[in-house]
């Protein structure tokens, strides 16, 4: 009973994170937080964990309902809009590049993660101070938890620039932090990384792939190298984990967005066996006047006979209205779907990158020719200079990851190329490539002042 009532406390304690506005406002000093208590053993820490992985789910960027990276960043950027435009309204604003970093929209991103960031902080303290759990349990459990802070932090970065880093719980600090550059947070990152590399394996929880494993890691780790600019290390790990054998690229291109796919390496657990994943319930029209259009721009990059069109898309009944259907499952899961953090092909177009960015793009080509011809597509010459294979991979990707965790967005901006959205996005400005701070946010913290007029 003891146990019970401390595993209540600690799920109390991160039902009380979540209803915090933001990270920094977070008014519940150390010692209010029995963490003795709370992780005096591997299951109470078991339970802990689990429910940060709750979290990734229903509160995170990373799930898949509105206000997380893959609606708001496919609105900003050229991927979907609005069925039906409501002026003002936060996903007109998002659509229109108009950003006012009063509302919501841009404070739910920034406050849902550095709650969760906190929540991950608190666990990596207590477990680490605990006298219940043995070193080798621990090491496996922070290492889980090394792999998501990461992928918090290098998401903000990614779309805030420089941010407030912290791994503290301190919550008086944490009102006054400072900025730290987004170079060093990248840096940071990859501490976590490399942490929990060493420690994962490939093993780990492989059988529904809902937590996160050393493939995980060494993919995550690959797109930190080319955000650092360190292309050779890109690359190896990229080829680590394309040279897995427990994953290969899904051929059926119907059975991608399955949960029993062969290319998937991390997915999400649904909330029950038989929900609907966030995706399909965000992202399939019901309405004429709700929900998200695939843009003309998205539709117009796919070639008449690529499959991907064919196989993840789909009209709303007799209208124009072309919505994204890789998840299909609406009403119910019939157990075989699952959201997905990341998949193998993320690889093959890291690699790619880092190939071109080492001025050996012929490689480069038949790694991306392998996503094509997976799609119906004819091969890429092997004539292409360097800036065409670029451009012709940002195209392969915008077709592959449509609505994928701001994959499109992230990808233009690291290869300095968001002024193409100039053509499909009239309102796109220079100084759209980070987004505004929220304004409670500086009002609170005086040393976060804002890298962008808005």
């Amino acid at each position: 009973m003891k146990k019970l009532k401390n595993i209540y406390l600690f799920l109390a304690i991160i039902v009380l994170l979540q209803s915090c506005e933001k990270m920094i406002e977070i008014d519940m000093p150390n010692d209010q937080i029995n963490t003795e208590n709370v992780f005096k053993d591997h299951r109470s820490a078991t339970t802990a964990l689990n429910n940060l992985y709750i979290n990734l789910r229903e509160t995170s960027i990373y799930g898949g309902v509105s206000q997380v990276m893959g609606t708001s960043l496919g609105l900003y950027t050229d991927e979907i809009e609005p069925v039906f435009v409501f002026p003002e309204s936060e996903n007109f604003l998002l659509f229109n590049n108009t950003l006012d970093p009063t509302r919501y929209i841009l404070s739910s991103m920034w406050n849902s993660s550095y709650t969760n960031i906190y929540a991950i902080n608190s666990f990596i303290i207590g477990v680490t101070n605990s006298n219940g759990i043995s070193p080798e349990d621990k090491t496996l459990l922070l290492a889980q938890v090394y792999v998501l802070r990461a992928m918090y932090y290098q998401a903000l970065t990614q779309i805030y620039g420089d941010i407030p880093y912290t791994i503290t719980t301190d919550y008086k600090a944490n009102t006054k932090i400072t900025k730290t550059s987004s170079f060093k947070v990248l840096e940071l990152i990859e501490q976590d990384l490399l942490k929990a590399k060493e420690s994962l394996t490939y093993s780990n929880n492989t059988v529904n792939k809902y937590y996160p494993n050393k493939a995980v890691a060494e993919l995550i780790l690959a797109k930190n190298y080319l955000l650092q600019k360190k292309y050779e290390k890109a690359e190896f790990y990229a080829k680590l984990v394309m040279d897995n054998p427990m994953y290969n690229i899904e051929t059926d291109l119907s059975k991608v967005f399955k949960n029993s796919a062969k290319s998937t390496i991390w997915q999400m657990a649904n909330s029950t066996k038989t929900a609907a994943t966030y995706e399909a319930r965000s992202y399939i029209i019901i309405s004429n006047n709700s929900g998200y259009k695939l843009s003309k721009s998205l539709l117009n990059s796919f070639n008449v006979h690529d499959l991907r069109k064919l196989h993840w898309t789909n009209i709303f009944l007799n209208t124009n209205n072309v919505y994204s259907y890789k998840y299909k499952n609406r009403l119910s899961n019939n157990l075989d779907e699952c959201s997905i953090l990341f998949r193998i092909e993320e690889a093959y177009f890291i690699l790619s990158e880092a190939l071109i960015y080492q001025e050996r793009e012929k490689e480069a080509i038949p790694y991306l020719n392998a996503i094509r011809q997976r799609a119906g597509l004819s091969p890429l010459s092997n004539t292409l200079n360097k800036e065409q294979v670029l451009l012709a991979m940002l195209n392969e990707s915008q077709k592959e990851f449509f609505l994928e965790h701001g994959r499109r967005f992230f990808d233009l901006k690291r290869n300095n190329k968001l002024s193409l959205l100039k053509t499909t996005k009239p309102n796109w400005q220079d100084k759209h490539a980070l987004l505004p701070y929220p304004e409670k946010e500086l009002l609170i913290n005086p040393n976060l002042n804002p890298q962008n007029e808005y």
